[in-house]
């Protein structure tokens, strides 16, 4: 590789000036003398070291962003996003996935402080760990004394979110619409119980009910893992179970994708017997058939704004939270409920527990 000494030599300058003018250090440069550097650097293919960089101009153009689970397209979509508005502003977008592992995650932000990384994005939820959380506090604590940013896209308990989604008000809306449909026995594939997002989908999912004048039967909340076979899982759940349901209602899509596929495996036809609506609205939501209804959340947009909400922090700025709404769609897979609930028994009996509940 060509060095920076090559291009200083061409140019006719010292390297220091060369190294200047080339990672763009606020130091006085003759016009004329910064042309001559470029004109080198242009001529030698020069590719200034973004490590050397990053020492001269305190970070590194280098912007992190963890995710729970690179495979979960949710977290594609949003790091689609924060690449649209990092890209042209020059930065390059590291994605670390942390498979929910605390000490994964601690070790990602101490190799990005490293780096001199210019910031650090938290796409994936928080949780409910105050041990990890506190040594989580300290490594953020220290990145930003170095003058990085640190941008939440979703709750955590070491900082609340820059830029985030209405879980809670996405959640509300979907069991209205639910409820709207004829449904009163509503069961729920809630998530892990202990990340941050996942209990304010449930708070949602209760206060959907509760303004529906719906009582909650506890007896169809299920605890899932956030992928298909927390869906898969859920429903053998609610099947083996004696609480009647005509609806499931997801904490995400890929639960819901995994409930469906679990119930065409058992041959029970959706939404004939049961409906079944996720949350995010993934793409995959639309492909599938039936179509899923969700709860359609602005991924992009919140990763575009998770990199925006980076720049104002870089700046010396505030960033004022901001919540991005959530809209409910409706596709094939919801429809009205069924003369008889699910689970049914052998020889067809289905339990009953004193009709609707309103």
């Amino acid at each position: 590789m060509t060095s920076i000494t090559e291009v200083a030599r061409r140019a006719g300058v010292s390297t220091a000036t060369a190294s200047r003018v080339v990672n763009d250090v606020d130091h006085p440069v003759s016009e004329a003398t910064r042309a001559r550097v470029l004109e080198a650097a242009a001529a030698l293919d020069y590719v200034p070291n973004a490590l050397a960089r990053g020492l001269l101009k305190r970070h590194s153009p280098v912007v992190g962003v963890i995710v729970n689970d690179i495979t979960d397209p949710y977290f594609a979509e949003v790091v689609r996003g924060l690449e649209d508005a990092a890209s042209p502003a020059g930065f390059l977008v590291i994605i670390c996935s942390s498979e929910r592992d605390a000490e994964r995650e601690s070790s990602y932000v101490r190799l990005l402080r490293s780096l001199r990384a210019a910031g650090v994005v938290f796409a994936g939820s928080g949780r409910d760990d105050p041990a990890a959380n506190e040594a989580m506090a300290r490594h953020l604590a220290a990145m930003r004394a170095d003058g990085a940013a640190v941008v939440h896209l979703s709750p955590h308990a070491f900082g609340e979110p820059e830029v985030t989604v209405d879980n809670a008000g996405g959640m509300v809306r979907l069991v209205a619409a639910l409820v709207g449909l004829g449904h009163r026995r509503i069961a729920f594939l809630a998530g892990p119980a202990s990340l941050y997002v996942a209990q304010e989908r449930l708070a949602g999912f209760r206060a959907g009910l509760a303004g529906a004048g719906v009582a909650i039967d506890e007896r169809l909340v299920v605890a899932t893992a956030f992928g298909r076979e927390g869906g898969a899982a859920g429903v053998d759940a609610l099947l083996a179970g004696d609480a009647p349901f005509t609806a499931i209602a997801c904490a995400n899509d890929p639960i819901a994708l995994g409930a469906l596929q679990r119930l065409a495996e058992r041959g029970i036809p959706v939404p004939d017997a049961v409906s079944v609506a996720g949350f995010d609205d993934v793409p995959m939501a639309a492909l599938v058939a039936p179509g899923l209804s969700t709860v359609r959340l602005p991924l992009r947009d919140l990763g575009r704004r998770g990199f925006a909400a980076t720049e104002r922090l870089l700046a010396g700025e505030t960033a004022a939270p901001e919540v991005l709404p959530a809209e409910v769609v409706l596709r094939a897979s919801t429809g009205a409920p069924p003369p008889d609930p699910l689970p049914v028994r052998p020889g067809g009996a289905t339990p009953r527990t004193g009709g609707p509940s309103r």
